[in-house]
């Protein structure tokens, strides 16, 4: 079991600077309560989409569903990429799978210990490769976990510029984090996470976060099963 260490301290300084932006494109995807998205690393025109039923999907970039996985026991909330492995987060297990992009196979699972509610765990995980480590975020309350590239837990971090976090995702040197109630996106520092822009989106129950290959942004909504597409401000 891995065991967290003591709370680290970070710069409360942010921006008070908020756009709001529109979508120029969405469509309904056929995945059930779609939960968070990433790149996949086979192509950049796919993506991956996790589910709360467990099951992980491949959307192109229109957002049709190419290939699917069957639901299981699973409450996949987070999903990111590391190379060519998929890493899904379940919630409520407190599990990281580690899943083949060829055939969505399952090679091996490592728990992380967090405590409280079934449905208080995992909602996002990103990977930064430049400096070899995971991010991971709760829900509520909102708090930031730092792995190493063996996923063990190196800090635990207190983020109470966010009153909820969806989801979390690296993007060209920053991270970006989704909150769900707030509808906002928020860019901070990679370092000491204050934030350094926020925006506001039309979307009702937004989980999931990623970039595209031309640096727009997208959300998928878990409520509307619809992936949304905007451009940057």
């Amino acid at each position: 079991m891995l065991s967290l260490l003591p709370l680290c301290s970070f710069r409360l300084g942010h921006s008070d600077n908020v756009t709001h932006l529109k979508p120029f494109y969405h469509h309904v995807i056929a995945q059930a309560e779609p939960s968070d998205i990433c790149v996949a690393a086979a192509n950049p025109s796919h993506y991956y989409v996790v589910g709360n039923k467990g099951s992980i999907g491949e959307i192109d970039e229109n957002g049709v569903i190419l290939r699917k996985t069957k639901n299981s026991l699973c409450d996949y909330e987070g999903v990111c990429m590391m190379g060519n492995t998929i890493l899904a987060v379940d919630e409520s297990a407190r599990r990281i799978d580690f899943v083949n992009e060829s055939d969505f196979k399952v090679t091996r699972s490592i728990f992380v210990h967090y405590g409280g509610p079934r449905n208080k765990g995992f909602e996002g995980i990103t990977y930064v490769p430049s400096q070899k480590k995971f991010i991971m975020v709760t829900e509520r309350p909102a708090l930031l976990f730092e792995l190493n590239d063996q996923l063990q837990v190196t800090a635990e971090v207190k983020m109470p510029q966010f009153y909820e976090l969806s989801s979390v995702t690296y993007h060209d040197g920053f991270l970006y984090f989704l909150s769900d109630e707030a509808h906002e996106v928020m860019k901070c520092d990679l370092t000491d996470y204050h934030i350094i822009q926020r925006w506001k989106i039309p979307v009702t129950n937004p989980e999931g976060i990623c970039f595209d290959k031309d640096n727009n942004l997208l959300i998928v909504s878990d409520d509307m099963a619809t992936l949304f597409k905007f451009k940057m401000q």
